[in-house]
């Protein structure tokens, strides 16, 4: 007689797995019910999770750069917010550097500073001050970023080698370069420069 291997029949593994789901829904629920209890029904929203602590007047007269985003609910990561931090010309780099000055998650640092910047607030974090400058992969970014930002295209960057006789993404990168520097490139941009 062979020893059974199985921990059981499908029928009660799936069991298992929905009471397993159903248990930990209702652990859920209940932290959340816990959490929105002594706040009236008509703050609580369905995108609610665990309110906010309540601020006094003196966390808002403070400078503390903190106070106003956590009531002007700046932890939510918007399109307007996001749109406004990468228009202001920030990078990933200074998303990190904000996320660690607040001891926030990234989306939640972007959200914060984006809000800032529509609120006409100053970020504590100058765009791009965040960037290794001294890092090789950082200047190829940067260049391959004012090649597309200034409206070129792959087509553009395939032309460019071509003409100068390199690959393709030592062309773009040259590219890059000379727009950074503020020169003329041989050929005019076939797209759309970035806003």
């Amino acid at each position: 007689m062979k020893p059974q291997t199985s921990t059981g029949s499908p029928r009660r593994t799936a069991a298992v797995g929905v009471v397993a789901v159903t248990l930990t829904v209702g652990a859920v629920g209940v932290a959340y019910a816990l959490a929105t209890a002594d706040r009236p029904a008509a703050e609580v929203t369905a995108g609610d999770a665990a309110p906010l602590a309540p601020m006094d007047d003196a966390a808002l007269a403070t400078d503390d750069p903190t106070a106003a985003e956590v009531v002007a609910g700046a932890d939510e990561y918007t399109q307007e917010r996001a749109d406004a931090f990468w228009d202001a010309g920030y990078y990933m780099e200074d998303a990190s550097a904000l996320a660690d000055l607040w001891h926030v998650d990234l989306a939640e640092a972007k959200g914060r500073a984006g809000q800032l910047l529509l609120d006409g607030q100053p970020v504590p974090i100058a765009p791009g001050s965040s960037l290794d400058l001294t890092d090789p992969d950082t200047i190829t970014m940067l260049e391959l970023t004012a090649f597309w930002d200034a409206g070129y295209t792959g087509d553009d960057g395939t032309a460019l080698a071509a003409l100068w006789n390199v690959d393709v993404i030592d062309a773009k990168a040259t590219a890059g370069q000379m727009l950074r520097a503020g020169q003329p490139l041989p050929i005019g941009p076939s797209g759309t420069p970035a806003s």
